[in-house]
């Protein structure tokens, strides 16, 4: 009958829905429960801010977490050093180290070489006969830092940089890089530049000691070299280096102004041809992009942005400055700070960071190029400056990278070899130089500018009332102990007077 068969059909289609309601809600329930046990974290609103405070002083850590060693750090010792680290029961020490973990990857391997007697004397003379440097070649250890967030991995082993070919020849770097500015001073392009470079459209920004031109051959939209007013590539004063930052930032600022889509500012200085220089003549190549910083840089900022999503917010530069801190890699200058990099692009590098790119900034990369000139003897280097985006009536956001500064020493400049190998450029850096030597150059030129004022990192107020928690019952035993030394001397006294009596 009709209304049998509309019946079954009533059923049937009522059957398919119930069946795939209950499956539905099924599926639903099996979904919040897998969401509700499934660990997750919880993303931050945003990154803190990069800060150059830390916890403590690099002394504290050796106090606390290096057993009070009276050893000096090493970059072969670093192994060792993170497993007494790991060992160490002080709440700070335990924290910091975890952050370490976090970051980097410390590995030390070991080597052997059998050198025939036919071969030993030629190896001696590399070595300047020095035997003791001898069993070091043939037993070599290799260090190797891996950046777990970053990717920037460096080899260590200070005895390569015996190796023929890489140390300087008998001549005096100073006196040779006088001859090349006398020789090259004549034909200089620079030190005519308002005749024999080019302008940007809105012309040139002029300085006391400095000036701009644009790059004939551009890598950006805007490109311009900064120029010093002197040719000698060493002769430089401080107020001529400031000077010459400025008219930078003054560049960076009118190109912002002509087109605001170019909002990321770089600048790159090669010294001598041993590093690339096109000239003799001291200049920079300042450059904007509108997207983002270039490459390696972008990378960097994109890698820091990973870390605090999976770090609840915690600034990366600031727990890398951190970790350079306690292991006594670090130096400060009021707003800035250096560190003697763990992961370095080649010898010698500085990275220098500042919330902002003030004057603490500058001179702090003034003091550290010095440093390579007069004490390290070595004025062919590298650099690359970083800086915020610009956008001037904004405070620095979590999104912006600190102002960054890397420099690297790129060895004697009247070496021919060069130093960037194969290695460098697609493997890992293979570095010659322990940081742990770098860093005290660096505060000994501070120290000499700023008349014998060592500075000192920013400690956070919260770690010096904790120092000052810990320091308190030994404090307090020790007043005890002069009160109960008076009580006596007293009590001794009026014995003497006493017995006089």
């Amino acid at each position: 009958m009709p209304g049998a068969r509309l019946n079954k059909k009533l059923l049937l289609c009522g059957f398919f829905v119930a069946t795939f309601s209950v499956f539905g809600w099924l599926r639903l329930l099996f979904l919040i429960n897998s969401y509700e046990f499934r660990p997750r974290r919880h993303a931050p609103d945003a990154t803190r801010l990069f800060s150059t405070a830390v916890p403590n002083h690099a002394d504290w850590y050796r106090q606390h977490c290096f057993g009070n060693t009276k050893e000096n750090f090493t970059i072969g010792k670093l192994e060792d050093l993170m497993e007494g680290w790991h060992s160490a029961q002080h709440p700070g020490c335990k924290e910091l180290h975890r952050i370490f973990d976090d970051i980097y990857q410390v590995t030390r391997k070991s080597g052997q070489v059998v050198i025939p007697d036919t071969f030993q004397t030629k190896v001696l003379k590399w070595l300047g006969n020095n035997y003791d440097l001898l069993k070091d070649v043939k037993l070599q250890f290799v260090t190797t830092v891996f950046n777990l967030i970053t990717h920037e991995s460096s080899v260590f082993n200070p005895i390569r940089s015996k190796r023929p070919g890489v140390a300087t020849g008998d001549r005096d770097v100073a006196s040779y890089v006088d001859e090349l500015a006398k020789e090259t001073e004549n034909d200089c392009d620079f030190c005519a530049y308002q005749f024999k470079t080019a302008e940007d459209t809105f012309g040139r920004i002029e300085s006391t000691h400095s000036a701009t031109a644009a790059n004939t051959f551009k890598y950006d939209s805007f490109h311009a070299l900064i120029l010093l007013k002197t040719h000698h590539p060493t002769a430089f004063s401080e107020e001529q280096f400031m000077d010459f930052t400025s008219t930078a930032m003054k560049w960076f600022m009118k190109c912002y102004d002509t087109d605001k889509q170019y909002r990321y500012p770089h600048l790159m200085w090669d010294s001598l041809p041993k590093a690339s220089a096109s000239q003799v003549h001291p200049h920079a190549q300042a450059s904007l992009s509108a997207a983002r910083h270039y490459g390696l840089m972008e990378h960097l900022h994109l890698s820091a942005e990973h870390y605090a999503d999976q770090h609840d917010g915690d600034n990366y530069f600031s727990h890398l400055l951190q970790i350079h801190n306690a292991l006594g890699l670090t130096t400060f200058l009021g707003n800035a700070s250096a560190m003697a990099y763990l992961t370095p692009k080649k010898d010698h590098e500085v990275f220098i960071m500042s919330r902002t790119s003030g004057e603490d900034f500058f001179r702090l990369i003034y003091y550290t190029i010095r440093t390579f000139i007069d004490d390290l003897k070595l004025p062919a280097f590298s650099m690359a400056m970083f800086l915020p985006r610009l956008e001037p009536f904004s405070a620095p956001t979590s999104e912006d990278i600190p102002a960054v500064a890397r420099i690297i020493t790129r060895g004697p400049p009247d070496n021919p070899r060069n130093d960037i190998s194969s290695m460098e450029l697609f493997g890992a850096s293979n570095v010659n130089v322990d940081p742990f030597a770098v860093i005290g150059h660096i505060k000994n030129t501070i120290h000499r500018n700023k008349k014998g004022v060592q500075p000192s990192p920013h400690v956070k107020e919260d770690a010096l009332i904790d120092q000052k928690k810990e320091e308190a019952p030994h404090v307090q035993a020790t007043q005890e102990k002069s009160e109960v030394n008076n009580q006596n001397s007293k009590d001794s006294d009026n014995q003497v007077q006493g017995g006089a009596l």
